[in-house]
């Protein structure tokens, strides 16, 4: 058996091509610096050893596999809580309250970027954040990602103030201006901080990266448009006006990804259009 050295797929001694990638197979040898002639006598269980990024390029097939273990991961995850929250009020309580909702949100966000890590196969710290682009600092496409989050957030207040579409009740925003004391911030920290960090390394830094490793650009930007519309459907399902806002505001920061060498300028875009919510009266998330 050889292995593409791309996507890490398995084929047979006489393939030439992967089948996914359209990459050229090496002579049952992922590894240029060692010849076949080397590897004649070498026992077929080493042939193929475990690619690590960067030696490790990613491909949607991780993307599929990381996104199916995500949605696994959400089901069992929300199963768990429902059953917690009907049997135990205080647990109610505690998950209802300002700090026990940010630490769900820390535990949520926490197995993405871990499972993410896991399929793009960054196991050192190093790795991952060259391979999450988290080394560079913010270019000069920062400044173009705030603006369009600006224009895209007061684009949609516009038309709601104008009664040309709906709104959606955020959450967090409610939460915070019911709630008294300190402890009404921790509502406010998931969507101000945890999201634009933790769904961008995995969004963008990882499964739009994937996707372009298999597909065109126009495929892989529709596809995470498509896991935004899943990931936040309460809100897609309820106003067409928050859903052209977010998919418009995924699709500037699949650009800044396409453009830039770093992550930080889609995590800065992702952070002004959440932080731009509380100067509007009207919410959209």
């Amino acid at each position: 058996m050889k292995s593409c050295p791309y996507c890490g797929k398995e084929y047979p001694d006489d393939a030439t091509t992967c089948l996914i990638d359209g990459e050229s197979l090496p002579c049952n040898n992922p590894q240029p610096s060692i010849s076949c002639e080397q590897i004649v006598d070498t026992p077929p269980d080493k042939n193929v050893p475990y690619l690590t990024f960067p030696d490790y390029q990613w491909s949607a097939r991780g993307a599929w596999r990381c996104l199916g273990m995500i949605i696994v991961f959400d089901i069992f995850l929300e199963i768990i809580t429902l059953a917690l929250d009907s049997r135990f009020s205080d647990f109610r309580k505690w998950h209802e309250n300002g700090f026990g909702y940010f630490s769900t949100g820390v535990l949520h966000f926490a197995i993405y970027v871990l499972t993410a890590a896991y399929f793009a196969r960054t196991e050192t710290l190093a790795a991952f954040l060259k391979g999450f682009s988290l080394d560079c600092k913010p270019s000069n496409y920062a400044w173009f990602g705030v603006t369009m989050a600006l224009i895209v957030r007061f684009f949609g207040h516009f038309m709601l103030i104008n009664g040309w579409g709906k709104g959606v009740l955020n959450h967090e925003y409610i939460a915070f201006k019911h709630t008294l004391g300190f402890e009404r911030y921790f509502f406010l920290l998931p969507t101000l901080f945890l999201a634009p960090f933790f769904e961008e390394l995995l969004n963008r830094g990882f499964l739009y990266k994937a996707f372009r490793g298999s597909y065109p650009v126009g495929i892989s930007m529709a596809l995470i448009v498509a896991w935004t519309a899943i990931s936040h459907w309460p809100y897609y399902s309820h106003s067409f006006l928050a859903a052209f806002c977010l998919s418009m505001i995924a699709i500037v920061q699949c650009y800044l990804r396409e453009k830039s060498d770093s992550l930080w300028d889609c995590i800065l875009c992702h952070f002004t259009f959440n932080a731009s919510l509380l100067f509007v009266s009207a919410p959209l998330r």
